[in-house]
């Protein structure tokens, strides 16, 4: 046997093998552990390449089962009131007036007439809510009407009645006018004839829009002096 695997010393000799063996052992053991870490570290950088080199999921492009709020139909939108004081926004629809928002004059444009004279009356509608509506303020809704007591003289409506009618926005505070002169004649509904000239004395003229009356103002006829 070669002198380089014969123990020489004062010990014996398995005490030697012992200590080459144990050598050997942990000379073994750390060239395994180290070809095991660079195993690892090939192994791992193999796959992430190959994580890296697949191909990502593509999102389906069919639609989902249950589409969330935003892909649904939205709603019509409900109609808006403006609030009050306030006139209707872009898009509002303005609400029809109330009557208890309207209120209605009559006049006329002198307080006394002669016999012969032609009046004129005139009606005034005004928006006294607090909200923009729609009124029909036409000569389907309007009529002026010259009472006596109490008692029917001539109307607007008896001899030329009409079914227009003129629907308008009234802001809160406007006021739409109209006129009309009185012949200075009575009449009767459906005009049958012309009626007889009206006498001298005190009259009313009253007004109306749809539902709505106007207070009498009164006016006198006299004779001429």
């Amino acid at each position: 046997m070669s002198a380089l695997f014969v123990p020489v010393g004062p010990e014996p000799s398995y005490v030697y093998w012992i200590r080459r063996i144990t050598l050997l052992l942990a000379l073994g053991t750390l060239i395994f552990g180290i070809w095991w870490v660079f195993s690892t570290q090939g192994s791992a950088d193999q796959s992430s390449q190959a994580s890296t080199s697949s191909p990502s999921s593509v999102p389906s492009s069919e639609p989902s089962a249950n589409p969330t709020a935003e892909s649904t139909n939205p709603s019509p939108d409900p109609t808006i009131e403006p609030s009050p004081g306030s006139e209707p926004g872009p898009g509002a629809v303005p609400v029809d007036c109330q009557d208890s928002a309207i209120k209605v004059r009559a006049r006329t444009d002198k307080s006394t007439y002669v016999v012969g004279e032609t009046p004129e009356l005139k009606l005034t509608i005004t928006n006294i809510g607090e909200l923009a509506c729609n009124r029909d303020v036409g000569p389907r809704a309007n009529e002026l009407e010259v009472t006596s007591g109490g008692y029917h003289v001539w109307s607007s409506d008896d001899c030329s009645a009409s079914d227009a009618s003129k629907i308008i926005v009234m802001k809160p505070g406007e006021k739409v006018s109209s006129s009309i002169t009185w012949n200075g004649r009575l009449s009767q509904k459906g005009c049958p004839s012309e009626g007889a000239e009206a006498k001298p004395g005190r009259y009313d003229v009253v007004g109306r829009n749809g539902a709505v009356d106007s207070d009498g103002n009164p006016f006198s006829l006299t004779v001429s002096e």
